[in-house]
């Protein structure tokens, strides 16, 4: 009879078997009804103990999680509690018009108390020559000192508002110990520069008014310059005997005279079709040296 091929696992079975049965004997017949740390020990030594791990049994699944650099869940963390708070548009619209109103109270400020307001809440030269833009416009420059506030305003929303406010409202009661104890400095010392200041800023203002009264000045002549051309070319009696009666300006009167005769003459000559272009050509060119005789004959007159 053939020999069965299961016959060697058989064989190996048994001993198996054997060791079985004499552990649950040992584990059902102890007195404490308890396995032994012996039988325990042979336990987790057989390489075919069935028994459940822990974590077989438990039923809890685990999501996968992306690996991230150490520390990121910290940083974000600690980012998104300093983060500020986003300002809502009618925020941002509130302080736009509060900063406009800052700019028109300082422009209604003398110069110099100008100058120290910017100093203690350290704002820069161009918010000082926006103010000093806008304070040489008229009142009936609506739309331009709009548009210049709107601008100063731009430059100070970054401000203090506790501060500008303060500097304002002292400004306005002329409280100049509260302006010292918010700039930091002592009254003389404020004192002293605000003296400088003052007569720095009238030293300007006479430049100022010297070169307007240049600029009139310059118009006034030519306007009177023009009317006495118009006067003399034209014959007017009245403005010629007035150009003639200068006395304080010495001038040469015939050399005038010739001046005036030689336009009126090319004035006088009859009209061809061809000589029209030569006789503007003319005329233009005798205009010349009248127009700058007149001139300084009336710059003069009105200097001396």
């Amino acid at each position: 009879m053939a020999a069965s091929p299961l016959a060697p696992l058989s064989g190996c079975a048994r001993p198996a078997t054997t060791i079985l049965s004499r552990i649950s004997t040992a584990i059902f017949f102890s007195p404490s009804g308890r396995t032994s740390s012996s039988s325990s020990a042979v336990l987790h030594r057989l390489p075919f103990s069935t028994s459940p791990s822990p974590q077989s049994l438990s039923p809890r699944t685990r999501g996968l999680r992306l690996p991230g650099p150490p520390g990121s869940d910290d940083e974000l963390d600690s980012s998104d509690s300093n983060a500020s708070p986003k300002k809502s548009r009618n925020e941002k619209k509130r302080e736009a018009r509060r900063a406009v109103r800052w700019g028109m109270e300082l422009s209604a400020f003398p110069v110099p108390q100008i100058k120290r307001v910017l100093k203690v809440a350290s704002l820069e030269r161009e918010v000082f020559e926006a103010l000093m833009l806008v304070k040489r416009l008229g009142p009936d420059v609506r739309e331009g000192r709009r548009r210049q506030f709107n601008y100063i305003g731009r430059l100070l929303r970054d401000v203090q508002p506790e501060l500008m406010d303060a500097l304002i409202q002292a400004s306005k009661d002329g409280d100049n110990s509260k302006l010292s104890t918010l700039s930091g400095l002592k009254t003389d010392d404020d004192e002293e520069e605000k003296e400088e200041e003052e007569e720095e800023e009238e030293g300007k203002e006479e430049d100022t008014i010297c070169e307007v009264q240049k600029d009139e000045g310059r118009a006034n002549y030519i306007e009177l310059s023009t009317r006495w051309f118009d006067g003399l070319i034209y014959k007017d009696p009245l403005i010629t005997n007035e150009v003639f009666s200068v006395h304080n300006v010495e001038f040469d009167r015939q050399e005038l005279r010739k001046l005036v005769r030689k336009i009126q003459s090319i004035q006088e000559e009859p009209l061809v079709d061809e000589t029209v272009s030569g006789k503007d050509a003319l005329l233009t060119s005798a205009k010349r040296p009248l127009v700058r005789f007149l001139r300084s004959l009336a710059k003069k007159s009105l200097a001396e």
